[in-house]
């Protein structure tokens, strides 16, 4: 899927999903943080193992280059990509690992989606605390930049898209927990 159906998608997506999520933190013209947090019953190293060597388990296909999640691939460690087959060779460098602590925290420099057409950049943190029942899991995703379009209309669609993901990640644990 080119970049510019990524954007659609996103536009369409906040009008399946209701009003934008409540995960947008902060927002101004130069950029945006988003904070999502939730519980999972597992504990934190199986949280992060299952976050890292899931996303074709459990990314929305309709947010993929490609139509397929099934194509993503996440290999955790500093310098690994968050990268994307495409059919007939392509392939997309979603973000790079910066920092892998396995059952703790994963960061990833990213600009997702319509962002990396932009001169953004883009850290993507998830915190995975333990907690007696499971894990809480913490994602925040900052974002600043030169935005080519309204950076706070922006940050209400990328929340919309990246709760999806973490509702599916939840979905994901639960179902294979």
């Amino acid at each position: 899927m080119k970049p510019s159906g990524l954007f659609a998608l996103l536009v369409a997506s906040t009008g399946l999903l209701g009003e934008a999520q409540a995960n947008v933190v902060a927002a101004a013209a130069e950029g945006f943080t988003i904070v999502i947090e939730t519980d999972v019953a597992v504990p934190p190293d199986v949280a992060y193992q299952k976050f890292v060597n899931g996303p074709a388990l459990w990314w929305e296909d309709q947010h993929t280059y490609s139509g397929k999640a099934a194509h993503m691939t996440l290999d955790p460690r500093a310098g690994g990509c968050f990268c994307e087959q495409i059919d007939g060779g392509g392939s997309v460098s979603h973000g790079t690992v910066l920092y892998a602590d396995p059952g703790n925290a994963l960061r990833l420099a990213t600009a997702l989606g319509p962002l990396q057409e932009m001169a953004v950049v883009g850290t993507l943190s998830v915190a995975f605390a333990p907690r007696p029942e499971g894990t809480h899991l913490t994602l925040t995703y900052r974002v600043y930049g030169g935005f080519t379009s309204d950076a706070v209309e922006l940050s209400k669609l990328v929340d919309a898209v990246i709760a999806t993901q973490v509702q599916r990640y939840v979905a994901y644990v639960g179902r294979t927990g």
